[in-house]
């Protein structure tokens, strides 16, 4: 059987978590695991997140760090216990909040895995067929930012910001093993890395059929500033492709 490791950041999130949505899906899928990274947390994250593993033995592990590092120091060490795991084949990652729910996850696995790809990316775009509740906000900045990455690097992708995207193993282990040089952008950095690598990959970005923002965001207009900074370094520290 081939599993699955799905990796959640967990910050402050104590209040929100859902534990009986975790539970349920893992009693229906015995292909895949949750990893809870409970990144340095100032509240009882930790304690419900231990509950949460006791009431599944061997299904739901739990990496603490010590201090708050950020969102993409967390997935990234989520990445990190999934490749050195030798039961998983493909490891991927989703919000805390669940706005992407594991069902749908495990439809993009379920593309990956039939359609012989190497990455797949969920992706919040309207159709007909689709539910995409997301706040003005929210979706003017993501199109701002999307446009921004696209101008320079031609990646050719709706939605880098996604939180939703699922990866084969063997690709994982070439693309994690350093630390990301942004805070905001880990999505953009696996993504130029996956580009800049010596052999291609094949990946696709899949529509979501249904994304619910639950409100709670740590991305607001007060935090621009930081993330316009943190785009600079994204610009600065990858070049537009592998041969400039």
């Amino acid at each position: 059987m081939q599993k699955t490791a799905i990796i959640v950041p967990c910050y402050k999130e104590a209040a929100r978590l859902r534990p009986e949505i975790f539970v349920r899906f893992l009693q229906q899928r015995p292909d895949a695991d949750f990893v809870m990274v409970d990144d340095g947390s100032p509240d009882n994250t930790a304690e419900v997140l231990a509950a949460l593993a006791a009431s599944l033995p061997g299904r739901i592990h739990i990496i603490s760090l010590k201090q708050n590092s950020g969102k993409a120091e967390a997935v990234r060490q989520g990445l990190l216990h999934a490749i050195k795991t030798p039961d998983y084949t493909f490891a991927g990652y989703l919000d805390a909040d669940l706005s992407t729910s594991p069902e749908e996850f495990i439809r993009l696995k379920d593309i990956l895995a039939n359609d012989s790809l190497d990455y797949v990316l969920g992706s919040r775009i309207k159709t007909l067929q689709s539910s995409i509740q997301r706040s003005q906000f929210r979706h003017v900045t993501g199109r701002f930012i999307a446009t921004l990455i696209d101008t320079k690097y031609r990646l050719g992708i709706y939605d880098t910001q996604c939180g939703a995207k699922c990866f084969r193993i063997d690709l994982l282990q070439q693309i994690i093993e350093q630390p990301f040089t942004t805070k905001w952008f880990f999505d953009v950095e696996l993504l130029l890395r996956i580009r800049n690598l010596q052999t291609a990959c094949r990946g696709s970005e899949i529509p979501l059929r249904r994304w619910h923002d639950p409100g709670g965001s740590r991305l607001s207009i007060w935090k621009s500033p930081e993330v316009m900074a943190d785009m600079w370094r994204l610009f600065n520290h990858y070049k537009r492709n592998k041969h400039d």
